[in-house]
């Protein structure tokens, strides 16, 4: 497993590493806000406040419009100011060795990211890896998959905090895999409310992770043999370390913004004057055009549209992207017809490659329900996003990416002779860093580049 999990972070490297240096300026939705978020820190050592201007709505049309041409400047697009601290904390030293170098800021910081992102990586794989840990091959396919789909590659090598709050959410998730193993160990809940708490002081969507942390609790205390209340007393430590980290950003913020608006949000939405809202876009399409519009275009933007939505794949892409997604879901069906009718287990099969049928123990029960648990709350804030504003962004939906790559891959695993799954997973995975690298000199460079 290690030599292969060492290729697809290798074939990551490269591939991110060329979105970082050869993607056009600002290409990546909110690139200029977080670079200045980042700038602020670095040059005046304070953390930014989210004022009346730091959303200029008319020119950010003509910046985007016009692919950022360097006659324009981006200083004045500050509405991620209201974003948690920790990403820009590590990242301000970062752009001022760029600056004492004499190098681009701009790069060092898409480099910064893309190193974050092999954390996100190599920490899907160890999820899957503890769930499932025979199955190998299926820890190997869910990180080269999380590596290759190429909008969240575009991500991982751009300036913004989406990828350190996706590594903190895979490293909670799996903490709360090994607390269904030892529930009681208090430093497993200590080390879970630290990982929680820097979630939280990174980015607000790793909130999702407190209720999954509620059901990790429940699911632990109502196996087999263990008390609830064993278990609710050293998981309240985990919840009191987490408040602890994000009380005082609720302090300062309350402060800034005053009243109650300890995250920000209220500002945020009387700041963003312009931004297209729901009932604009359904007084004009209709409840039919509406929904599908938000379908067609979460699809697209999940597996990419790059740039800020300008570019997306050719529709033939799609098409097959929709072929493999439908593969995967009918698989999945078939997966858990299969293993409802084998009951569940007190250990943990090390084999399941070797049984006629996939058994699951009641841990990785419990561990897939939490991963569906995962998705659906993500889901849920993707659509609460959306209430109030045009959204339609598959990118939302990669905070429980991990998540839906593991069930895709349950699925796509149904249709595959084991002894053919790894030469089968060794040419999808190719196919999809074939067609990152495909992406970025086809599309992203010629479509996004200034003056084309």
């Amino acid at each position: 497993m290690r030599v292969r999990l060492g290729l697809v972070l290798g074939l990551y490297l490269i591939a991110a590493t060329l979105f970082a240096l050869r993607t056009p300026r600002w290409q990546a939705p909110d690139e200029p806000a977080h670079f200045n978020y980042v700038r602020s820190l670095a040059q005046r050592g304070q953390l930014p406040l989210l004022i009346p201007g730091c959303y200029p709505a008319d020119y950010l049309a003509e910046l985007t419009s016009r692919h950022f041409p360097p006659t324009l400047t981006i200083d004045t697009l500050c509405y991620e100011a209201y974003q948690p601290p920790l990403y820009y904390l590590l990242a301000a030293p970062v752009a001022r060795a760029a600056t004492a170098l004499g190098r681009d800021p701009l790069v060092f910081l898409r480099l910064f990211s893309v190193l974050i992102g092999a954390g996100v990586v190599l920490a899907s794989a160890g999820l899957v890896r503890e769930l499932f840990p025979g199955r190998p091959f299926l820890a190997v396919g869910v990180a080269g998959l999380v590596a290759t789909v190429p909008m969240h590659l575009t991500f991982l090598s751009a300036v913004n905090n989406d990828g350190l709050a996706e590594l903190l959410l895979i490293l909670s998730v799996w903490q709360m895999l090994r607390l269904l193993r030892l529930p009681e160990d208090r430093s497993g809940w200590l080390q879970l409310g630290v990982l929680l708490g820097l979630g939280l002081i990174t980015k607000p969507t790793t909130s999702i992770a407190l209720p999954l942390a509620g059901l990790a609790v429940v699911l632990a205390g109502t196996s087999v043999r263990r008390s609830l209340v064993s278990v609710v007393r050293p998981a309240a430590l985990a919840f009191g370390v987490a408040l602890l980290f994000i009380l005082p950003w609720f302090v300062r913020n309350s402060l800034a913004y005053g009243g109650l608006d300890v995250l920000g949000l209220k500002r945020h939405d009387a700041v963003v004057v312009g931004q297209l809202r729901t009932q604009q876009r359904l007084a004009e399409r209709g409840v039919p055009g509406y929904l599908k519009d938000f379908a067609l275009t979460t699809f697209h933007s999940f597996w990419g549209q790059f740039g800020w939505m300008a570019a997306p794949l050719p529709g033939w892409s799609y098409t097959l992207l929709a072929g493999f997604t439908g593969v995967c879901v009918v698989g999945l069906v078939l997966f858990f017809r299969r293993v409802s009718t084998d009951g569940a287990t007190d250990e943990t099969h090390e084999r399941i490659e070797d049984e006629v049928k996939p058994l699951l123990s009641a841990r990785q029960r419990q561990g897939l329900a939490m991963l569906g648990a995962w998705i659906v709350l993500n889901l849920a804030l993707y659509l609460f996003y959306n209430l109030s504003f045009v959204q339609f962004q598959g990118r939302y939906l990669f905070p429980s990416l991990t998540a839906i790559v593991t069930f895709l891959l349950l699925g796509w695993s149904e249709w595959i002779a084991r002894r053919y799954r790894a030469l089968a997973l060794g040419l999808l995975l190719v196919a999809f860093w074939v067609l990152d690298l495909w992406s970025l000199f086809t599309i992203i460079i010629p479509l996004l580049t200034p003056g084309t």
